[in-house]
């Protein structure tokens, strides 16, 4: 499989603001279109980083389907075309595959492509192939709007450039609407998400289990060092109790907790200049409190004066969660570790537990 040419990466500007850029692997320059669309579109409307992210990753699906079949877009809106209809039917099906895929089937020299096969044992062959791999529908319509939107505003962008005649632009601008049409007729179409049946959370049975082992004394406990058992044991009844997300665990800091009053305040922070994390934990919902018990209040007492204050580095920040070994604010990414390690060590025992499903138990219980 092919390397891929591109990359998003994300800049931490120093007023603390993430600013994602889709770059050149081989230059490790942002690519110039892209990255003017994303200043002038998207982030002049303050939409958030991680959406960024995403519309850049959709446009980079387009720069691969144009490096694989050949096609120069710019040359191709200066001479007013955009795009031939086989064209747009061959970007929906690579809008329809995960990048992995794209790259893969790129890297297929054309002569192994367009081999012919006539045996009938080459036909059964053939046959055999399992289907190509999808992504989710929701997904590949969210690439496909992404595109069009991109393109909408790259041909704006070069008509305003190149194009000083009238009948020349709007030659242009007939040959995009109706490219956008098609485009537009080629969304996939998908249903809502079904909630009929779906788990509310973990049963209690299996909950006081996850309790009981995740416990700094317990000898089934499945990290090893005595601050990171205690710091995971606190990561896990916070999600329990509190059935936050991730990013609203991982965006606490200590001023965040009252400990008189037991309570703590979900404060959004997007673009902290105090997180030094490129993939900053976000809070989804508006600011709000949320009481604490008497037990977690305790323990989380217990985990800033006797562990994290002991640890190298944790001073530099107040973000209550941090990495153990250098004491930086834990990561999103690191808390997928810890909680994949947790599955892993009990074989199938603890299949279910994800974050996630702490938080659509936190959600289900905010509504009742």
């Amino acid at each position: 499989m092919a390397l891929n040419p591109y990359a998003v990466k994300t800049l931490v500007l120093t007023s603390g603001e993430r600013l994602p850029v889709l770059i050149a692997m081989a230059t490790g320059a942002p690519l110039f279109e892209p990255s003017v669309y994303v200043l002038s579109e998207i982030r002049a409307t303050n939409r958030a980083s991680n959406t960024i992210d995403q519309v850049l990753r959709s446009i980079m699906v387009l720069q691969l389907f144009l490096d694989s079949s050949g096609i120069d877009i710019e040359q191709r809106i200066r001479q007013s075309r955009v795009f031939r209809l086989s064209e747009l039917d061959e970007l929906v099906r690579h809008c329809k595959r995960p990048v992995a895929d794209q790259l893969k089937r790129n890297s297929i020299p054309p002569s192994q492509k367009s081999v012919r096969r006539i045996s009938g044992e080459s036909v059964r062959l053939v046959q055999r192939q399992p289907a190509p791999t999808e992504v989710a529908g929701h997904t590949a319509a969210n690439r496909i709007r992404v595109i069009r939107d991109y393109l909408d505003w790259l041909v704006r962008y070069h008509m305003a450039r190149y194009h000083s005649g009238a009948a020349e632009g709007e030659r242009l601008w007939n040959e995009w609407t109706s490219c956008k049409d098609a485009l537009d007729a080629r969304l996939p179409r998908h249903k809502g998400r079904n909630t009929v049946g779906q788990r509310e959370g973990l049963q209690p049975q299996v909950a006081e289990r996850l309790l009981n082992i995740t416990s700094p004394t317990s000898p089934e406990n499945p990290w090893k060092g005595e601050g990171t058992c205690i710091r995971n044991a606190l990561l896990v009844r916070w999600f329990y109790e509190l059935g936050l997300r991730r990013g609203e665990v991982l965006n606490v800091k200590i001023p965040d907790i009252n400990f008189q009053s037991e309570e703590l305040t979900v404060v959004r922070r997007a673009d902290d200049p105090e997180d030094p994390r490129k993939d900053q934990p976000l809070v989804k919902t508006r600011d709000r409190k949320i009481p604490l018990s008497p037990g977690l209040c305790k323990l989380t007492y217990e985990y800033i004066t006797n562990t994290r204050r002991t640890t190298e580095g944790a001073r530099l920040h107040p973000f209550l969660f941090i990495a153990m070994g250098t004491g930086a604010p834990l990561s999103l990414s690191a808390v997928n570790a810890i909680f994949a390690e947790l599955r892993n060590a009990f074989n199938g025992e603890f299949d279910a537990v994800t974050p996630h499903v702490f938080a659509t138990r936190g959600m289900i219980a905010s509504r009742r």
